[in-house]
């Protein structure tokens, strides 16, 4: 009997030491991870500042925070992240209308998994310096790195369509835009499916289709309201005003000077020049 109480009282030791146990381990918090190295959280705060002003269109800011990002993150040895920001860099570069200087960056990039979107910028800043055959050459290398699975088959059908578009061949033009579309669409890419819009409406408009080419470019015109984009926003409005001229449209000036409103409103004196130039050519 006295055998039978001693084991009990065991077993009720044993449970009440469990359960102390367990309490002390729910009530104990995790090891908290180690703060991360200031020079590194300085390298992460200042490339997402630039991102932000990359998106709020302020060009000029985010490439100075991208150069900025890039050596921080060579200051670290982190050669990826530089690469990364490197490729930022070309495109805010591209958008300043600074293509040899994109085209510098692009050249220092030697990631391979960064093949793709180095070509993509490499292309982007030739056909912006007119190299068209140049930019051909390395199209044909990204059409075998990107193939109909690849992310990016959107863009490079774009840019195969802008190179068209600088050979003078309107209908590949409109061949290679078409097919880029539903995969820009996919990838919710709506800067390039604008894009896409504005170049299916001038190659419209060079083959004489003035109703489709005005559809194009209202579209484009659409998205880019909604992007909140002024330069695209004139852009779209010099083209729908060289639609509507082409058809002997009285509306063409209106077009005009509303392309010449917006560029004046956001501090865009080359294309308000345009507009201006424009208006002088309109009857």
């Amino acid at each position: 009997m006295r055998r039978a109480v001693l084991r009990r009282a065991d077993l009720f030791f044993r449970l009440q030491l469990l359960v102390l146990l367990l309490l002390a381990g729910c009530g104990a918090s995790p090891p908290k991870p180690p703060p991360e190295p200031r020079l590194r959280l300085q390298a992460q705060e200042v490339e997402a500042s630039a991102a932000r002003r990359y998106v709020q269109g302020d060009y000029s800011a985010a490439a100075r925070h991208f150069a900025a990002a890039v050596r921080l993150h060579l200051s670290l040895d982190d050669v990826s992240a530089a690469a990364r920001n490197r490729l930022q860099l070309a495109q805010a570069q591209l958008a300043l209308g600074q293509a040899k200087k994109a085209l510098e960056q692009t050249d220092l990039v030697r990631e391979e998994n960064l093949q793709v979107p180095t070509l993509l910028l490499q292309v982007q800043a030739l056909l912006a310096l007119n190299e068209v055959d140049a930019a051909q050459a390395l199209l044909l290398r990204l059409d075998g790195l990107c193939g109909a699975s690849c992310a990016e088959r959107g863009r490079v059908r774009l840019l195969q369509a802008r190179a068209a578009w600088s050979g003078g061949d309107a209908a590949l033009t409109l061949t290679q835009a078409d097919a880029a579309l539903p995969l820009l669409r996919a990838q919710q890419e709506d800067h390039e499916v604008a894009n896409a819009w504005r170049l299916i409406a001038a190659a419209r408009l060079k083959l004489a289709d003035a109703s489709a080419a005005m559809q194009a470019a209202q579209s484009a015109l659409d998205i880019d309201r909604q992007l909140a984009l002024p330069e695209k926003i004139t852009r779209d409005w010099l083209l729908i005003g060289d639609i509507l001229r082409r058809a002997a449209n009285p509306d063409a000036g209106a077009a005009y000077r509303r392309a010449q409103s917006v560029a004046q409103a956001a501090g865009l004196e080359a294309l308000s020049q345009l507009a201006a130039e424009a208006l002088k050519e309109t009857p």
